[in-house]
Order: C-alpha cells, then sequence, then structure tokens
C-alpha cells in the first residue's frame, strides 16, 4: 500500500493545505521530525485547528479522520493512530495484510497529550483533557477537565471550579 508521508518544521500564520487532506490553521506550530501518513482513502484528513503546538517526532496517522481541536498540545514523540495491521494467521505475513481504519480520533479543545502518549482509534477526548505521559489512551473521555493516565488510561484527577484545584476521585 503507499502511503503520503509529509514532515513539516513550520509555525503557519495562515491556514495553508497541505495534500489537501491535511488542512493546518494560523498560529498552529509543528516542530521538527512529526510525521502525517494518510493511507488511499481520498476523504481521509488530518485537521490541525488554531494555536495547536505538536512536538518533536510526533506521529499521526490515519486513513479516516483525525481532529486536534483548538489550542491543544502535543509533547514530544506522540502517536495518534486510526490504524490496525492485519493479524488473520490465515491471510499471510503481517505485513503483507492491509491495513485496517478502527475509526477517527478527536482532539477536543485545550487538550494536553504528555510526552510518549499513544492515542488508539475510535477516541475522542473532551475539551481540557489531560493525558499523563506514556500512557495509552483506548476509550474515549468526555467534557469536563479531567487528568488521566495509565495503561490503559483513566481517570486519575478531575478539576474542582469552586475549590480551584485537581481533586483525586
Amino acid at each position: 500500500m503507499l502511503s503520503k508521508l509529509i514532515s513539516l518544521y513550520y509555525k503557519y500564520k495562515y491556514k495553508k493545505l497541505i495534500d489537501k487532506r491535511v488542512a493546518i490553521a494560523s498560529g498552529a506550530f509543528i516542530h521538527h521530525g512529526a510525521t502525517f501518513i494518510i493511507r488511499e482513502n481520498k476523504s481521509a484528513a488530518i485537521e490541525i485547528h488554531e494555536g495547536v503546538y505538536i512536538g518533536r517526532n510526533a506521529n499521526i496517522h490515519t486513513n479516516s479522520r483525525i481532529i486536534i481541536g483548538r489550542d491543544c498540545v502535543l509533547s514530544d514523540y506522540v502517536y495518534i493512530s486510526t490504524l490496525s495491521h492485519g493479524l488473520d494467521p490465515a491471510a499471510g505475513r503481517i505485513m503483507s495484510q492491509p491495513d485496517t481504519d478502527k475509526g477517527e480520533v478527536v482532539l477536543g479543545e485545550n487538550v494536553f497529550l504528555g510526552f510518549g502518549a499513544k492515542i488508539l482509534p475510535d477516541v475522542r477526548l473532551g475539551d481540557w483533557t489531560i493525558v499523563g505521559a506514556g500512557s495509552v489512551v483506548t476509550k474515549s473521555f468526555p467534557d469536563g477537565y479531567v487528568m488521566i493516565a495509565g495503561n490503559p488510561a483513566r481517570v486519575i484527577k478531575h478539576y474542582d471550579h469552586q475549590a480551584k484545584q485537581w481533586i483525586k476521585p
């Protein structure tokens, strides 16, 4: 299978489209070594909204859609993918099997992904979700100012607006 690979190191001051399937809004910063892979699906796309920061060596792969909301921060070595390898022993070698897309990934506004965090397919993270370094996110979390961590990630704190602090559950 052929894939489209785009490596970027730019600070965008205006909306720019790359290959018509990667949309980068104004004020987004993409550090060196970030890699975007979009498979053959003509409707597959990656949307990067205003004020997003993507750290060094981030990997973002899809054959459907990945949306990174306004003012998100993706630390170095973050991995986001909607893809999965074929793993059917009867279908031959793993690398000869086609990838399958398991569902889009959507990050709400002001989501923070810590160093080396991994976001797996079919995940939606609500506004102000904080993901701990090295965490593996396998399920969605709604809006609500939560801090998640672990493998698989689970809620470890939530923000109490009255007390103005993060509270353990």
